[in-house]
C-alpha cells in the first residue's frame, strides 16, 4: 500500500529572496522547515534566522508543526534580524523607527505620514509613497516600492536598517506632484 504524503503550501518572503515565493513542506512540518528552505536559497545558516509571520514583531517557535490553519492565507518572512531601523527622508527632515522585517511597506507608509511621522496632510497622504533612499535621484524618478512587499526583502546581512524616501506618487489626473 502507498502512503500518500501531503503537503501544505507556505507564502514565504525573506532575506535573499526577490518577491513572495511558495515554500512547500510535508504535513506535519514545522516551522524549522520554511527556514530551512528559505536560508538555502539565501545562503545562509538555518541557525541564524527567525521566522515572522507578516506585520508581526516576534517571532514564531521554530518547532511549531505548520497546519493549513497556521500558513493559510499568511505571508511568512525568514530573516538574520528580528529588528530593522528604519530612516523615512521627507524634504530636509528624516525620523526612525524600528520595524520587524516582516512589516510590510504600507505599515511603514502608514507610520511616516502619521502624526507620529512627518504630519502630511490627509488630504495628500493617500498619495504618498516610499522608495529606496537615493539622493543622486531626483523625487519624481524614484520607484515607489510594492506597498505589500516586507522591508527585509530590501536588508542584507550584516546589515540591521533600511533609509527610504517619502516621495509624492501619480496624483489622481496622472500628472507627477510634489508635496
Amino acid at each position: 500500500m502507498e502512503v500518500q504524503v501531503t503537503e501544505i503550501e507556505v507564502m514565504t518572503e525573506g532575506e535573499g529572496l526577490e518577491d513572495v515565493e511558495i515554500i512547500r513542506i510535508a504535513q506535519g512540518g514545522t516551522a524549522r522547515e520554511i527556514v530551512a528552505a528559505v536560508a538555502r536559497k539565501g545562503g545562509f545558516q538555518v541557525e541564524e534566522a527567525v521566522l515572522l509571520v507578516e506585520d508581526s514583531e516576534e517571532p514564531v517557535d521554530l518547532a511549531v508543526v505548520i497546519t493549513d490553519d497556521i500558513a493559510g492565507g499568511k505571508i511568512h518572512h525568514v530573516h538574520r534580524v528580528k529588528k530593522i531601523a528604519v530612516k523615512v527622508f521627507y524634504k530636509h527632515l528624516d525620523k526612525e523607527r524600528h520595524f520587524p522585517p516582516s512589516a510590510r511597506v504600507q505599515r511603514v507608509l502608514d507610520w511616516a505620514v502619521s502624526k507620529e511621522g512627518f504630519n502630511i496632510d490627509p488630504a495628500i497622504a493617500p498619495d504618498m509613497e516610499l522608495a529606496l533612499h537615493d539622493d543622486k535621484i531626483p523625487e519624481d524618478q524614484k520607484k515607489p516600492l510594492p506597498k505589500n512587499a516586507h522591508i527585509g526583502r530590501y536588508v542584507h546581512h550584516p546589515h540591521h536598517h533600511l533609509e527610504l524616501d517619502l516621495i509624492r506618487g501619480k496624483v489622481p489626473n496622472g500628472a507627477d506632484g510634489v508635496a
